[in-house]
Parts: C-alpha cells; structure tokens; sequence
C-alpha cells in the first residue's frame, strides 16, 4: 500500500494539486532550506509580516521551557531553530490560506478547529514519546491535511464522498477507491515531503488506527502514534456539540489510559489543552464555544438528548443507515429523513458492515427486506453477525407481511416500517429507536469507563512507556531513545546541509564521590548534574543519559561556536554548583567533548566516536575543561576562565 500511496502522491503533487503556502510563507521556507541560511536574513524577512512574527514570538513563548522570555524574533528564531520555524510557519500560513474553499460538504473552519487543538494536544503531550514539542505540534495540526488536499484537489467528488456519512476504515476505503489514496497516507506523505522524519510520518498515518501500526511497542514511533490518537481525539471533541461530546469522551479516557494519563488527570489537561486553543482560535479568528465539564458530561447525557426537551428529542443526533434497492423507495426515505435533521448512509447491504468498526458504526439501519421468507431472514441475520449484534435494525416491509414480522424479530430485526410509511410512523419508530440507542451508549460508556477509569491499568502503561525510554535515575531520556533521536536529526541535517553538534560529558573522578559518600548519595549527584546540564540547554536540544556517569547532548543547526558556548556554559554552571545532601554538598566538574559534522562524516556514529574522541583528550588533557575535535587544535576550558590552546591535543 506505502508504494502504491506514494506513486499516487507523486501524481498529485506534480499536478500541483495539494495545498501549499504561498507569499511570505512560501519565501520563508526557501530561505530555511538554504544550506547557509542565515538567521538575521530569515528574521528580517519574518519582521516583514507582522502577523507572521508575532505568531513566532507568541509560540516560542508558549513552550514552557522556564527559560526567560523571548523578546525579538532572531532570539525565538534562535530558541527555536531554523527547521522548527521552518514547520511551524508552514502549519500558520497553511491555516490561513485554506481557511475556506470550494468542497460544500467539508468544514474548513471546524477542521482547522480540531487540527488546531490536536496541534496544541501533541504540544503538551509530547513528553510522553520523548518526541520534541515543536514536531509533536506540527503532526498534531496537520494529522489530517490529507482530507484538506482531497477537499482542494477533488472538491466535487470529494463531496459525493464526505455526503456519504462515513467515517473510519469505511470512509478511508472509499477514499482509496475514488482517488487511488485514503487521507491517513496522503497526509503522511505530505508531511514527509515537507521534511519532517520518518518516526512521525508513520506516526502521523497509523494514528487513526493506533492497533494496526507498524511500529513495534515501546519505540518512540509507536509511543507517537497512540498520542496522536489521543490528541486527535481531543481535537475532535471541541469540534461537537455537547449531546455528541457526550457519547465520545468514554473512548477518549481509554486512550488516556493507554499513554498512562489517570482518569483524575484528564479533565484538567483538557482544560489546559482548551484555554491554550481560544488563545489561538482568537488569533486566527476561528468559531469558539464554551465547554462543560468533561465529569458531567459523563455523569449523565447532555439536557438536549433527554426526554422531553423538545419534540423530537435526540433525533437529529441518529445516524441511519439505508440498505434498500428500490430507487423511488429509497429517495422518498432519504426526503423524510433528512427533513427530520438525520444524517444518512447508504449502504450497498449486509456485507459493507463488515469492515465497519463498533465506534463507528451508525445508530440503527433501516432495511429493506422485501418481506419475510427465508432471504429476508437471512439477510437481517447476517446484517446482525456482521455487526457484532451493535445496530438497532428496522426492517422495512409491505403491509402484508406485518403480521408475520415476528420471524425478522427472531432474527435480530427491532421493529419494522411499512412501504406506505407516513412521517408519523418514521418518528414514532425512530424515537423508540433513540431511547434504546440511548440506552445502550450509557451502558457502552458505563462498561468503557470501568475499564478505563482503572488507575492500575494506566500507572501500569505509564511504567511501560517510560522505561522503554527513560533512564529511571535522573528522568532524561536514556540511551536507546537519544541514539533513535540522533539519528533522526543526523537525518534532517544531512537532507539540508544543515550543521549539527554532538557534546560527550562525563563527570570528573566520579568513583572518588562513591568512594568517599556511598553510592545513595553518588545517584543524587547523578541526577543533580542531569537537572543542571539540561537546564543550560535549548529547548531543540537533545539531553540523554549515555551510561554510568556519561552524558550525551545533541545539538541541531548549531555549529561549532555555538557548541562549544554551550559546552562552556554547562561546564561553569556545573562547576559553579554544590551537590550532595545538606551541610556536606560538594563541587563537581565536568569534562566536555565536543565535534561537529563534517563532509567527511556519512553515519551518526562518526560523530559520536569524534565527539567520544574529545572527550577522552579532555579528560588526559587535565579534566574540567572543553575539548573540540578540529583540525588545528583544543578549546579548552581552565579553572578561571576559558582560552584558547595553540598546542594541538586532538586531531581527527
């Protein structure tokens, strides 16, 4: 399917059919992408688009890093760095040029309303994959850009579609027979052609489906994958009136718990997620609601489904599917229906329910069975297995065969309506239909929350996920994750000429501290000189532990100045420091190896030995001090200040 998807993407792109920025946006990805792009060239450009910087400084200022705040545009260009910019003025200036279109049945301003909290949901969330906020972002927001291409692309035919009422496997399904691709893969291979790495591209397609992703459990990809889904699914709730709401956010719990997010923690992450989303709808002038607290919304359904609210209550709220031949049967059916405000599917007959999944199936199906005999039994039968016994079925017949409906009742049929239906009948059938639809959602959500609500169950996920990537001792990020991380990022560098910095450090005499203080307190210095390391860096810096005493920092865009800043200012800082417990704290200092890619370098790992390299010549150089592997010398950091050393001590 992947090559089959990509030969189809190629097709759509060379026709200049998919949605892309323009104007300012546009120039600003040129400039990003440029191998000796400079930082004040961008930024003077950016300056020339008010609304395109102060979204800049706005989101640099939202990443909650505790660092100070970012006054100027160079500084957030800087903060962020040039491939982070680069994605997230794309993700911008795609929101306000599809704002609106051409595709009737597709809502442009609910879809930025969702992507755009599913955005800002991945944001917050990407701790839990150890994926970087500003990437998490922009596969949040543009998850689904796949359904906006189909709208800008094919908006007639992608309208015949979406008029459907499908949604899941059944409406990707649909996708791929109209257009040779269903969304989930277009929008990753837009993605990926727009440059962002391959663990969130296959994140950003299996995410709608989290069960059926390719990649393996307790990956980085995978962890990826399951918060998107989480992410999306709140996105879509801000999407819903309330009496929708309602009935989705048992299933959001559940996703919550399989990233090992607490039943008690979601409602205020939620909220958190909602404040950060009116900011930025106001921004960019998007619809905004109020919402209800997510604990009464599933305490009980919403006042507007309950009996009595009005005369019809709920109705609107049904989906009905129709299985029926007859044209003119048919069409009068689909006149009533949508005259009464519900939504329509029409299905081909029992088979095409096969593939549907229970959530998204429709709320009843009404089907034409001609009548009683064996065949029309069969087929409710069938219609019954097909979707697991979950769809409340109404049999359509001719009035002669009212007297024997009994038979389809046996087969899984819930009441029937006759050829010579009056409006009268359809609303008398369908509010039966609503009670009991009704009923069973409290009953799903009631049995869906038992599961989910289970605080074991979601502590056991979150132990899962975090020792799969997590160094349990000082909580950076361990090994297996920084190697997966590098390679990504040597990944984006090489495709852009970009440079990219690797920084080895390793704590001065360490067996001396265990030695002289027990190992409990050698873990505490540990984890005291992890804080502090990761304090002085970039928040587009990558922190991990590398093993025993040793740590590793990755440094995308940064060449061998601004490494070996950061080299100096990590050094003084953990010099400058006490550690230990109480009156017996003690001082600490680092040895610091720093190398930089060079044309020279085809693998990650070069990097890493040439950076290992340094280490071990500052370390035999005298200790607490920087070394760089370059050509004509050593930076070295003394006691008292740094200075440069003309006597070689590494060439590689």
């Amino acid at each position: 399917m992947n090559e089959i998807a990509s030969h189809r993407f190629e097709e759509l792109k060379a026709g200049g059919m998919l949605p892309s920025p323009s104007g300012a946006a546009q120039k600003v990805l040129e400039l990003t992408a440029r191998p000796n792009a400079s930082i004040r060239a961008i930024a003077l450009f950016v300056q020339r688009d008010p609304a395109m910087a102060g979204r800049i400084l706005r989101y640099a200022n939202a990443g909650h890093y505790n660092l100070r705040p970012v006054v100027s545009v160079p500084q957030a260009i800087t903060f962020l760095g040039l491939f982070r910019v680069r994605q997230i003025v794309l993700g911008f200036s795609l929101i306000d040029q599809y704002r609106t279109g051409v595709c009737s049945a597709f809502d442009y301003a609910g879809y930025w309303t969702s992507s755009l909290a599913s955005g800002i949901a991945a944001r917050r969330l990407a701790s839990l994959a150890h994926s970087p906020p500003d990437e998490s972002f922009s596969c949040g927001l543009l998850a689904g850009i796949g359904r906006l291409a189909f709208a800008t692309a094919f908006p007639e035919e992608y309208a015949a579609v979406l008029s459907q009422g499908l949604s899941g496997e059944a409406l990707a399904k649909e996708e791929r027979a109209q257009f040779g691709i269903d969304s989930a893969h277009l929008s990753a291979e837009m993605l990926e052609s727009w440059g962002l790495p391959e663990v969130f591209t296959v994140a950003v397609r299996d995410h709608e489906q989290p069960a059926a992703t390719s990649a393996a459990p307790g990956t980085r990809a995978h962890a990826l994958c399951a918060t998107l889904h989480f992410a999306a699914k709140i996105g879509n709730l801000l999407n819903l009136d309330e009496a929708q709401r309602w009935k989705q956010v048992p299933s959001l719990f559940n996703a919550a718990a399989k990233l090992g997010i607490e039943e008690s923690e979601v409602p205020p992450l939620v909220d958190e997620i909602v404040a950060d989303w009116q900011d930025w709808a106001r921004q960019f002038e998007l619809p905004m609601r109020t919402y209800s607290d997510l604990r009464s919304l599933l305490a009980a359904p919403p006042a507007g489904s309950a009996e009595g609210a009005g005369p019809n209550p709920g109705l609107a709220l049904l989906r009905v599917a129709l299985i029926v031949n007859d044209h003119e049967r048919l069409e009068s059916l689909i006149r009533a229906l949508t005259g009464l405000g519900l939504r329509v599917i029409r299905w081909s007959g029992p088979t095409e329910a096969q593939g549907i999944l229970q959530d998204d199936l429709p709320d009843l199906a009404i089907v034409d069975t001609g009548g009683v005999e064996d065949d029309a039994v069969a087929q409710v039968h069938r219609l019954r297995n097909a979707t697991r016994n979950a769809l409340y079925i109404i049999a359509l017949i001719p009035a002669a065969a009212e007297a024997r409906f009994s038979q389809l009742m046996r087969a899984g049929a819930a009441d029937y309506l006759p050829y010579d239906f009056t409006e009268t009948a359809i609303i008398v059938r369908l509010s039966n239909a609503q009670r009991v639809v009704a009923l069973q959602v409290a009953v799903r959500a009631e049995r869906e929350l038992a599961v989910t609500s289970s605080s074991e169950w979601a502590r056991s996920n979150r132990r899962l996920l975090k020792d799969a990537l997590t160094d349990v001792l000082t909580k950076l990020p361990n090994r297996r994750y920084g190697v997966d991380r590098f390679a990504q990022e040597w990944s984006i560098a090489s495709s852009n000429t970009r440079p990219i910095s690797c920084l080895m450090l390793d704590i001065d005499h360490f067996k001396r501290v265990n030695d002289a203080h027990g190992h409990d307190v050698g873990d505490i210095v540990l984890q005291q000189v992890a804080a502090m390391i990761e304090k002085c860096c970039r928040g587009s810096d990558i922190v991990f532990r590398y093993g025993g005493e040793e740590f590793c920092v990755i440094c995308p865009g940064a060449a061998l100045n601004e490494a070996i800043q950061l080299g100096e200012r990590i050094a003084a800082a953990v010099r400058d420091g006490r550690y230990g417990v109480d009156e017996n704290k003690f001082a600490v200092t680092l040895s610091i190896g720093i190398a930089v890619r060079t044309q020279n370098m085809h693998e990650p790992d070069e990097l890493f030995r040439a950076a290992d390299q340094a280490l071990l010549a500052a370390k035999e150089g005298g200790r607490n001090r920087v070394y760089t592997a370059k050509p004509k010398g050593a930076y070295i950091l003394s006691d008292s200040k740094a200075r440069s050393d003309t006597t070689p001590a590494l060439i590689v």
